[in-house]
């Protein structure tokens, strides 16, 4: 059974208590219940196709056909339509959402880097898009999606705790951010919601996040490092998710101009799943994947620590 819908009423409830209400909050709770919904119309689907199997109405072939429950394109329009909608929204009304960006190596002293209107708005747009298809995809294992998604929260956590105090972001040169740390109990909801989850998603599962969780969660995840200025931190920090939205992107793209397949299988990890099948070294499907989502969360985690270093300057 999807968790998704259960993560959506846990964490809007708790952050609506702990939370005092301001822009960032609005804003970040407004991507993740839409895109939530939006995973939920995929995961109802699936569910009703799964029925029409069982009696025989439809044959698994056209199951596999509709999976998705709406259409690739259809759903891409409404992560875009949306994302640009907040992204506008946010732009005018937020005073520190200004198209200035934190790029690694570069002192805010001695120049902040700042995008003009006209590609701010297409580039907040494009990650909260991303990251959301880039959380889903990688939701094929269990775990898989989950530790990654807590190292991103963590990161834009101790970001947003920091930026939110003017000596600490003053000492540490990045930028000062006003009303920042109003998301740290939306960031602590999630964490928490996510670690309990983990409880029952470790092999072999009980529940399945499902498109209402990861799609929610991957919306979530881009707009938060647009509202830290870390936007261009988040492929290193969510290399996971880039990876994973990448190799679908490059598969698509490859086979649809030379009719061949650059990866075995996409999303990435069953390219992995694949090989170590073939190589005949496990005895069976579960050491396979669960050393894929081992590794995986190993890397997440260096990412975190490298992200963490190279946003705060450490040396």
């Amino acid at each position: 059974m999807p968790a998704g819908v259960l993560f959506m009423f846990i964490i809007v409830f708790t952050t609506l208590v702990a939370v005092r209400m301001n822009s960032y909050v609005i804003s970040a709770l407004i991507i993740y219940v839409f895109f939530s919904i939006i995973g939920a119309v995929d995961d109802i689907a699936k569910v009703i196709n799964q029925r029409k199997i069982a009696k025989g109405l439809i044959s698994k072939q056209d199951y596999q056909y509709k999976a998705d429950g709406i259409s690739a394109g259809l759903r891409l329009f409404l992560y875009m339509t949306i994302s640009l909608l907040v992204a506008m929204a946010a732009y005018k009304y937020i005073p520190n959402i200004n198209g200035d960006i934190n790029l690694p190596f570069i002192s805010i002293v001695k120049r902040f880097p700042s995008l003009p209107f006209w590609l701010f708005i297409p580039f907040m747009t494009f990650t909260i898009a991303i990251f959301a298809n880039g959380v889903n995809f990688t939701d094929g294992f269990d775990t898989l999606a989950t530790v990654p998604s807590i190292c991103c929260f963590v990161f834009v956590g101790i970001i947003s705790f920091i930026s939110s105090n003017s000596i600490w972001s003053n000492y540490l040169l990045i930028p000062h951010i006003v009303g920042l740390q109003e998301i740290l109990p939306l960031i602590g909801a999630v964490i928490g919601t996510l670690l309990a989850y983990l409880w029952f998603n470790s092999p072999p599962s009980t529940i399945i996040m499902g498109d209402s969780g990861s799609v929610g969660l991957g919306g979530l995840i881009g707009i938060l490092f647009i509202f830290t200025k870390a936007g261009f931190y988040l492929p290193l920090v969510g290399f996971i998710f880039f990876m994973e939205f990448a190799s679908v992107a490059i598969q698509i793209g490859y086979f649809k101009l030379t009719g061949k397949r650059v990866f075995l299988m996409a999303p990435i990890h069953h390219h992995f799943q694949i090989m170590m099948r073939k190589s005949g070294l496990y005895k069976g499907e579960f050491q396979i994947k669960s050393k894929i989502a081992w590794r995986f969360h190993i890397l997440s985690v260096v990412c975190l620590v490298l992200g963490l270093a190279l946003f705060l300057k450490i040396r």
